[in-house]
Parts: structure tokens; sequence; C-alpha cells
């Protein structure tokens, strides 16, 4: 454990070098809890302005990931060099650390140190993300040998626009393309719509446009105030034996967080003093208990709740893009959700899935009839990770069908598909196909990169899942 005050700029307080650099403390409280001495070393360089994020940094050395085989090793080498030549070297530090001060809305930072497997806090949560990162690469490197139409386009747009929609764009892109091409069909990114312009992707016959829908921005400011809340409380914990339990306050206004925090780190003092229990309240009322000893199991602390109309808000993004594509010809909208319908606070997430399927038929049914042109809409999210992987999921519906389906390693992926009641039988039957045996794309295109064992052949035996879905080849 490093002294408290060991990486911090002489004469500055904690709390501007956080500001200055938002992954200083949150590097400090993963290498805390077990980063390997050469990926702390690395970090500690990267945290000090002596190095720039890149990509190997960002999966982490082959010392610290022991849950790799020595074919995932390999891997990993070729998935740093692809995402390097496919994003350039620039690319990454914007994605990690955020241009603080550019006056942009928060939705716009890609976030992409959440999904670094060497930054990964939950024990056993590194496999999955190294599992994720080879997707994204294998799906480049895949079209790009492939020499797909349109994927020159693609990545020059996502090397000039580094913000989260762009990324999840290009990543849906990527994926759908692929999906297609694992079942033998021609693909191409960018075509040229009946209009003129670029579309998104087509698939053998189908035309596909995609939005991309993020966290209200509702949830994410409170989202970024609950962690910049856990980690002051984090950094009063350190060197103090107490622990924290009860509500994180409202959101609030500069001056009065700063005021809860100097009251927090009075209370830490005082209980770290007496020995006793102290409270804290926000000015709503929200209570928060400072403690002293070990949190006992079950402890938590508890964000505000947050209340926004998801759907309506989904409903007028996705119209806007039925209205931009009636010069397409024939075109499907695919949704991809990056927790913004699905995001847990939201009673949606907590539906079953029959239940969203049909939710979402009566939300775009009227669309479908209002735009003739637009074949069907399909709303699709995989932030879930659960292991072991739930077993596949199908619910047909009168107006729509829903798919949850578990991609390796630890990724639930629902999509909800609504066809027009005039239907495309062939194009409907295409995705839906598409969608039920997507958990095999991965082991067929890593097959295609000349690594034919797939998944489980790159990790050590210790982090095979505990349920092996069987393989299918298209």
């Amino acid at each position: 454990m490093w002294a408290p005050n060991e990486r911090l700029v002489q004469g500055e307080p904690e709390s501007a070098r956080f500001r200055k650099n938002p992954y200083s403390l949150v590097c400090r409280y993963v290498m805390i809890a077990g980063m390997h001495p050469r990926d702390e070393e690395i970090w500690r360089a990267i945290d000090q302005g002596l190095r720039a994020i890149d990509w190997e940094a960002w999966f982490g050395g082959p010392e610290g990931a022991d849950y790799l085989s020595p074919a995932g090793h390999e891997v990993t080498a070729r998935a740093v060099a692809g995402l390097t030549a496919f994003f350039d070297s620039r690319w990454l530090p914007k994605a990690v650390t955020p241009s603080l001060g550019s006056g942009r809305a928060s939705d716009t930072f890609v976030g992409l140190g959440r999904a670094a497997p060497v930054l990964q806090i939950m024990n056993g949560a590194a496999p999955g993300a190294w599992v994720e990162a080879v997707r994204w690469w294998s799906a480049y490197a895949y079209l790009e040998e492939a020499r797909v139409p349109g994927l020159a386009s693609v990545r020059r747009d996502a090397r000039r626009d580094v913000t989260l929609s762009r990324f999840l764009h290009t990543q849906t892109q990527a994926r759908l393309a692929l999906m297609g091409a694992a079942r033998g069909l021609p693909v191409e990114l960018e075509p040229t719509k009946a209009s003129g312009g670029p579309g998104d992707v087509r698939i053998g016959p189908v035309f596909i446009e995609v939005v991309t829908f993020a966290e209200d921005q509702k949830f994410q400011d409170y989202e970024k105030f609950r962690q910049n809340c856990r980690v002051h409380l984090l950094s009063l914990d350190r060197d103090r034996d107490i622990y924290w339990e009860g509500d994180l306050p409202e959101l609030l206004n500069d001056d009065d967080f700063e005021t809860w925090k100097k009251r927090t780190e009075e209370a830490a003092q005082q209980c770290a003093a007496s020995g006793a229990a102290v409270d804290v309240l926000s000015n709503a009322g929200r209570l928060v208990t400072v403690r002293p000893g070990t949190a006992p199991q079950g402890t938590t602390l508890t964000g505000d709740t947050v209340e926004s109309d998801q759907g309506k808000r989904l409903l007028g993004k996705v119209r806007g893009k039925c209205a931009k594509t009636q010069g397409a010809g024939t075109a499907w909208i695919w949704v991809e959700d990056h927790s913004g319908l699905f995001h847990f606070p939201t009673p949606f997430a907590g539906m079953s899935l029959a239940a969203k399927t049909d939710a979402l038929a009566d939300l775009f049914g009227p669309l479908l009839k209002e735009y003739v042109h637009v074949a069907g809409i399909i709303v699709s999210n995989a932030a879930r990770r659960r292991l072991p992987l739930p077993p596949d999921e199908d619910a047909p519906r009168p107006a729509a069908q829903g798919f949850r389906r578990g991609l390796p390693l630890d990724r639930v992926r629902e999509t909800i598909m609504i066809p027009r009641q005039i239907l495309l039988p062939e194009q409907t039957s295409l995705i839906a196909r598409m969608c039920d045996v997507e958990a095999t794309v991965l082991d067929w295109v890593l097959g295609r990169l000349g690594v034919p064992g797939g998944v489980i052949s790159l990790l050590a035996d210790s982090s095979t899942p505990h349920r092996i879905s069987p393989l299918w080849t298209p």
C-alpha cells in the first residue's frame, strides 16, 4: 500500500489532484485491491503524467493476467496492436480520461477506463472484461481482413469523434456486420441510401440504421455525483478503522457538496477518536452514518431516486431517425441501448422479457404505422454481466419477438424485435436468426482469425465459465 500522499503533487490538495485526473484516486483503490506490481508501476507513471495511456496498459501486462492461457496472452498482443491501429494512438487517452473544462455534456465521455481488464475492481471481473475487449478487436480485425466496404469511413469517424455515442455506434455497426458475415451474407458498412448519403449497415437485403440510446443526463449527473461521494468517503476511510452506511445525499450544488464533505470529514475524525457512531444529514434529510470498525457483510450506501420518462425520450429519438430515413427505402431501425432504457433503477429493467417485449411493441406500434418505410424496430442491450450465464430465453409475442442470450464470458444480451404488421418474412427471419445465434459469433470469428479453440482455449482453467453453451457453426 502506498503512503497517503506519495503520488500527489507537492503542496497540492488531493481534491485538486482528483479534479485534474479523475483516475488518480480510482487507480489507487484498484491498486490497493491487488494490482500486479508491474501494472501498478505503469499506472503510477500514467497518473503522474510520465506515460500516456495505451492499449497495453489498458489490458494489463501478462504477469497480472493469470486468468489467461498462453494462447490468450498471444491474443492480447494481437488485440493491442489491432486496436491501436484501428483507433490510432491518440484516441485511447481521450476515451479513458474526461476532458475537464471542455464544457461538453457528460454523456459525450466514452469512459473506457471502466471497461479496462486491468482496472476491474470486482473480484473475478477481469476475464469477462478481457473477453469483451477481444470481441471488439476481433470484429474490426475480421472486417479489415475481409475488406468489407465502408470500414475506412467507419474508422475515420470513430477517430474524429471521441464520444460515447460514436463509440457505441461504431461498435454496433461492426457487431452487426460481423453477425451477418457469420451467416455467410455479403455485408457493407456505410451503404449508400436510395436518396444518397450513407446509411449504417447492409446485411444481404437488410438495410439497418443505428440509433444509440445512452443514460438520461439526469441519471448521468447523479451517477457522477454519487461516485464522487463514494470516492470522498473512501478517502476518509484510509488509515482509519471506520466505515459508512446509509443514504448518500441528493444531487448537491458545488457549495452544498463542499459543506457536506466538510461535515463528513469532521464526523470521520470524531468517530475515529471517540469510537462512537456519528450521523451526517444532507439538506433533504438523507442520513449517512460513520461507524467504528469493519463494515459487516450487507452494509450499503444508497443513492437518491432520480425520475425521468425514458419511454418518451426513446420514442422521440427513434421518431427522429424514422423521419431522417424516409428517403432510404425500406429500412430497419436498430436501437443500441446503453443503460438508457434497461438501466436498473427504471421499472422497465425489472420486467420479464415477455413484458418488456409487449411494452416496446405498444410503444413503437403507432410509429410503424406512421412511417411505412420502416420494416421494423429492434432494441438491444448487453450491459448486464452475470456468471454463470443464464439459459437462453425466447419471448414470442403477438406483435414482437424477444431474445435473451448469454454471450461469452459474462454478458447478457436482450434483444427485442418489433416488425411491421405487414411482414417482410425473409428479412424478419434473417434478423431473428442472427439474434438467436449471436453467442456463437465470437468463436466463429476467432477461428477465422487463426484461433481455432475459441474463447475457452484463451482462458486458464480457473476462468472457465460455469455453463458452456453448445457451439453452432454457420
